[in-house]
């Protein structure tokens, strides 16, 4: 049985962050323009978006195990995503509307609607013809990666429910479903050169299926989080050196997909070192971030910010990435001050009051 404190005690929201901070730098150099350096590479060797999904898997897996009461788990799941999600759609909106873009490029009053309800539901995905002219030609583009983490929070009680019913065994059942879809994983990326613009791959892409392997590998360490503590903390020194060591020999030395095609093998390592970087140390992030937690509201917000960037020509040197970079920085923490901790605070001030009163 996990030991809570030690398992709750570590450093995933500064990890997370510099998440955040690998999809800003990754997004600011492609759209405005900017030439790689030292720091923008060094990043790519940790890509964002499997980083978390693998961390999404570690947590919310744990939250579930420790209150698999539907109803709770559900609220805590909106709390933490649609809050923040909703002022930064209407925020975005109303920056486009005050560029004055919506004036040149009409659209039905039906189109429109859906087009937001979209926005601030689960098909984040869905972009109009109206708004393809503006910025990257997506409102948010990055918030595909909403819907993959909002079916991955539906299927957590069927993965449970399946480990259950089966009887196998759950590390047996988990490494035959990471198999599975590393597979699928696999197959998403070979198919691509031929049917990128196949309607059917891409909504693939924006499914659950590519991605679950990286989720249920976060599952797997959960589950196994005393063994793997235990190992890591007893062989850190040998098994961080060791794993960065065959980490960039694998990156440098072979010719391997990285960011969100991350090949299996080297996700796997990576993910071996984030949690030894979680649990070494593992004041650090409260020590830096004092328990805000920002990440998210970096991660939405950039994307608009690079948007108003692009529509004005503001692109094509550093100054204007830096300038990116530290209004996204500003709104992400008013996101978490204004938004998104008050919304997390409501997860203990009325979950019990709406389940006494249900």
């Amino acid at each position: 049985m996990q030991n809570k404190k030690t398992f709750l005690t570590n450093n995933f929201d500064l990890i997370r962050l510099i998440a955040a901070l690998q999809v800003v730098f990754s997004h600011g150099y492609s759209h405005l323009n900017i030439s790689g350096d030292v720091l923008s590479k060094a990043l790519s060797y940790f890509p964002g978006v499997p980083i978390f999904f693998f961390i999404s898997g570690y947590l919310i897996s744990s939250s579930y195990v420790n209150n698999d009461n539907i109803f709770q788990y559900s609220i805590n799941r909106i709390l933490r995503i649609y809050p923040a999600l909703i002022v930064c759609t209407l925020l975005s909106i109303l920056a486009v509307y005050l560029t004055g873009y919506f004036s040149n490029h009409e659209s039905s009053v039906k189109e429109f609607f859906v087009w937001i309800l979209g926005q601030i539901s689960f098909v984040q995905f869905y972009n109009p013809d109206f708004m393809r002219e503006f910025g990257t030609g997506v409102l948010n583009g990055s918030l595909w990666t909403i819907a993959v983490e909002l079916q991955f929070y539906f299927i957590v009680p069927l993965l449970y429910f399946l480990i259950n019913k089966i009887r196998v065994g759950i590390n047996t059942t988990l490494i035959l479903l990471i198999i599975l879809f590393i597979g699928v994983n696999q197959l998403y990326i070979l198919l691509g050169d031929s049917y990128s613009e196949n309607i059917l791959y891409k909504l693939l892409g924006v499914s659950f299926a590519p991605w679950f392997y990286m989720f249920l590998a976060g599952v797997f360490f959960q589950h196994n989080f005393v063994k793997i503590y235990s190992l890591s903390n007893k062989f850190r020194i040998a098994i961080g050196g060791g794993g960065a060591a065959l980490y960039l020999l694998i990156i440098e030395n072979f010719n391997i997909s990285m960011g969100n095609h991350i090949n299996p093998i080297a996700f796997f390592i990576m993910i071996i070192l984030l949690f030894v970087a979680a649990y070494s140390s593992p004041e650090i992030s409260n020590s830096i971030l004092r328990r805000k937690d920002i990440s998210y509201g970096v991660y939405i917000y950039h994307i608009p910010v690079i948007n108003i960037f692009i529509y004005y020509g503001y692109t094509g040197n550093i100054g204007n990435f830096i300038s990116v970079l530290m209004l996204t920085i500003v709104l992400g923490i008013f996101s978490w001050i204004l938004v998104e901790r008050p919304s997390l605070l409501l997860k203990k001030k009325t979950i019990h009051s709406l389940l006494k009163n249900k």
